[in-house]
C-alpha cells in the first residue's frame, strides 16, 4: 500500500492497522539481521526491546562454551567486556563466572586507555559499545569498585561531544544504566529522524526523565513516530534503530491511559469492539441447573454495558449528563466525557423502522447537545440493534456522519446467542408458571 501525500493513515481502520503490522514485520526482519550469538548490534536490539514479545526467537546469547572458544581473541577489545555486559545482564548461565573473570582482566586495560580518542575512534563513541560496557560495569562493581567511577567520568567528561542525536541518546542511556547524572538532550522538534523520536520516547519512559515528561510534548511525540512509521520513513536501518522504532511502536498502543491522551477517536475505536465482547456475555441454555442469564431488553442495559466498557478507560465519565435547557426544553445526554469535550448517545432498536425515527431524533438532540454546553463540542453515536435490521445501518450511519462534530456512529447487532426480548419474557413467564404449579 502506497501512502498519499497528505493523506494521514487511520490506526485504527482495518487498512491502517494493515499497513502498520506490515511495517513493524519489516522492522522484526531488520532486527533478524543481527540476531546471532554475540552480535552487538543483536545484543543491543535485545536490550532495548526489554522482554518484548517478538514473531521470531532470539539467538543472541553469548554465554556459551561455544561461543567463549571462538571469541577468546575478542575478549581483550572494547567489545569483548561489551558483550560479556550484555551477556551477564539478560543470560546469566554457568558461564557466568567465567564472564566475571574475564571482565576483571579486561576492563582494567580498557580503563589504561584514553576514552575520548580525537579521532573519535573509542567505545564511548559507539551505541553497542557504550551501553554494553556500562552494564558490564554493573556486573563486577562489587568486585572492581573503580570501574564505576571510570565509567561516570567518561560519561561526565566535558569533552564528550556526541556526533548525532542517537549517539548522545545512548549515552545518555548508560549514564541512567550506572546512575550518574544525566545530561540536556535536544528538543525533539528539532529532528525529523523516526529513530532519534523513538529514542527519546525510550528515555522519556525511565523513571530517570520521568520529571521532564509533559503531556502534549509525549502526544506530539508519539503522533509524528507513528505518522513515519506508517508512512514507511524508515528506510534501511541498523537492529538498534529498529528496536527503538518497535518498542516505540507497541508502547504507544499498549501505554496505560495514563500516559498518553486520549482523544475522541478512541472512543469509536473502544466501541466498535463491542460485539466481539459480547460473545461472553451470558445467557445460558434451560438445561443448566443453574442457569444464569443477562438479558438486554431495553437501553437501560445497553447504557450499562457502555458503562462498563467505557469507566475503566476515562476517570471523567458522566452518565445522565444534565444539559443547558434550549427553550423551554431540558436535554440529558446518556454519557459526556468532560476531557474529550464528548458527548455519547445511545439507542435502542427494536424494528427497521426505529432507524429512520433515529435520524430525526438525533438530529434534534445533535442541535440541543452541542450549542454552548460547556467543554461539550463533539458528539458520538451507539445504537444496539435487537431487530439485526443490518441493511439499515449504512444507510443510517452516513446519514448522522453528515454532520458536523458527529466523531463516530457504532450500530452494533444483537448476538445471536442471545434471545430476542419477547422471548425472554415468554420463557420467564412458564418459567413462573411452572414454580406456580408445583407448589
Amino acid at each position: 500500500m502506497v501512502p498519499v501525500a497528505g493523506h494521514k493513515p487511520e490506526l485504527h481502520a482495518p487498512a491502517g492497522r494493515q499497513l502498520l503490522t506490515d511495517h513493524l514485520a519489516g522492522l522484526e526482519h531488520l532486527i533478524t539481521r543481527a540476531n546471532m550469538p554475540g552480535h552487538l548490534d543483536g545484543l543491543l536490539a535485545h536490550h532495548i526491546l526489554a522482554g518484548q514479545p517478538v514473531s521470531f526467537t532470539w539467538n543472541i546469547d553469548p554465554m556459551t562454551p561455544a561461543w567463549f572458544a571462538d571469541n577468546a581473541h575478542r575478549l581483550d577489545h572494547a567489545n569483548g567486556p561489551a558483550v560479556l555486559g550484555y551477556g551477564l545482564a539478560s543470560f546469566p548461565s554457568a558461564m557466568s563466572a567465567t564472564a566475571r573473570e574475564h571482565l576483571l582482566t579486561g576492563l582494567p586495560k580498557l580503563m589504561r586507555r584514553n576514552p575520548v580518542q580525537p579521532d573519535g575512534v573509542t567505545f564511548v563513541n559507539d551505541p553497542d559499545q557504550v551501553v554494553g560496557i556500562a552494564l558490564a560495569v554493573n556486573a563486577v562493581r562489587d568486585d572492581l569498585s573503580t570501574a564505576h567511577a571510570w565509567i561516570a567520568g567518561v560519561l561526565q567528561d566535558p569533552k564528550l561531544r556526541p556526533a548525532t542525536l542517537l549517539l548522545h541518546i545512548f549515552q545518555e542511556h548508560a549514564r541512567h544504566l550506572v546512575r550518574t547524572a544525566c545530561t540536556p538532550l535536544s528538543d525533539p522538534r528539532s529532528t525529523e529522524d523516526p529513530a532519534d523520536l523513538a529514542g527519546l520516547q525510550w528515555l522519556a519512559t525511565m523513571a530517570a526523565h520521568a520529571g521532564s515528561r509533559d503531556t502534549r510534548d509525549i502526544r506530539d511525540l508519539y503522533s509524528r513516530i507513528l505518522s513515519a512509521i506508517m508512512t514507511g520513513r524508515v528506510g534501511q536501518v541498523s537492529a538498534p534503530r529498529a528496536a527503538l522504532l518497535l518498542r516505540a511502536v507497541t508502547h504507544i498502543i499498549t501505554t496505560s491511559i495514563d500516559e498518553i491522551v486520549l482523544g475522541p477517536s478512541h472512543v469509536g475505536i473502544i466501541l466498535d469492539r463491542f460485539e466481539d465482547a459480547m460473545r461472553r456475555w451470558r445467557f445460558d441454555a434451560d438445561d443448566l441447573a443453574q442457569a444464569i442469564r443477562w438479558p438486554i431488553t431495553s437501553e437501560r442495559e445497553v447504557q450499562d454495558i457502555l458503562w462498563v466498557i467505557l469507566r475503566p478507560v476515562f476517570d471523567d465519565l458522566v452518565d445522565e449528563e444534565t444539559l443547558r435547557k434550549v427553550g423551554h426544553s431540558s436535554y440529558r445526554a446518556d454519557f459526556g466525557i468532560p476531557s474529550l469535550g464528548l458527548l455519547i448517545e445511545v439507542k435502542y432498536a427494536r424494528k427497521a423502522s426505529d432507524f429512520k425515527l433515529f435520524e430525526k431524533e438525533i438530529m434534534e438532540d445533535y442541535l440541543a447537545y452541542l450549542k454552548e454546553n460547556g467543554p461539550y463540542q463533539r458528539m458520538a453515536v451507539f445504537i444496539y440493534d435487537e431487530s439485526a435490521s443490518v441493511q439499515e445501518h449504512g444507510t443510517t450511519r452516513n446519514a448522522i456522519l453528515a454532520f458536523d462534530n458527529i466523531t463516530d456512529v457504532i450500530i452494533v447487532s444483537r448476538p445471536s446467542h442471545l434471545p430476542l426480548p419477547e422471548r425472554i419474557r415468554s420463557r420467564a413467564g412458564r418459567r413462573a408458571r411452572t414454580r406456580t404449579a408445583r407448589s
